[in-house]
């Protein structure tokens, strides 16, 4: 089974360190795969890509490799990321569209909340028979590590999307509503001013 794990680091340098070592390990021992591995930043409010490598090395979850650190960023990075606290938007506890967001079993809503600005960590996806080497490696940082089933992380990825699809479209249905509010008042605002127009013209003729 593969695994997507998280590792929070307190220390900036030492996970470049740590990625570092987990791509030279990756190449230098056959019984060791990562398919991928990416540094993760906040910055500014949002979350970036730093650095990473994939190995391009099949696993038994196919559909998840290679899109799971992307398709993060990209949902972070939009309306749901707001709502979940990056840019400009409030906090979880705001959310009242998806209830099973919950922090100990989603890692979207754990990387939202966990990473304060200029926080790293990396995110990988591996096999779970190689756990204790990667814990062995990342042991000697400042860290604090999570897992999650990639299966389970793939179908939190596509909810997520669906959510933020909704989101887009209760976004643009509410501007058009604006809009049409907007131009009924402007319309009252222009009969209005013609009506007062002609009456002065009125009474101009009159006099």
């Amino acid at each position: 089974m593969e695994n997507v794990i998280v590792t929070f680091f307190d220390v900036e340098s030492e996970a470049f360190q740590a990625l570092a070592e987990l791509k030279q390990k990756q190449f230098q021992r056959n019984d060791f795969v990562l398919s991928q591995v990416a540094i993760i930043k906040k910055e500014n409010g949002k979350l970036v890509f730093k650095d990473g490598f994939d190995t391009g090395i099949k696993t038994r979850n196919d559909t998840l490799i290679g899109g799971l650190v992307g398709s993060l960023i990209g949902i972070l990075g939009g309306p749901l990321g707001v709502l979940l606290g990056f840019g400009v938007g409030t906090s979880i506890g705001a959310i009242t569209d998806i209830d099973d967001l919950e922090e100990e079993s989603s890692l979207i809503a754990a990387v939202a909340s966990r990473l304060q600005e200029n926080d790293v960590a990396i995110v990988s996806v591996i096999s779970d028979e190689y756990d204790a080497v990667y814990d062995e490696l990342i042991g000697k940082f400042a860290t604090e590590t999570r897992r999650y089933e990639a299966s389970v992380i793939q179908e939190e990825v596509d909810h997520a999307r669906e959510v933020e699809k909704a989101l887009q479209e209760q976004a643009r249905e509410k501007i058009r509503e604006e809009r049409s509010a907007e131009r009924k008042s402007k319309v009252q605002a222009y009969k209005e001013r013609i009506r007062t127009e002609m009456e002065e013209l009125k009474v101009r003729f009159k006099s």
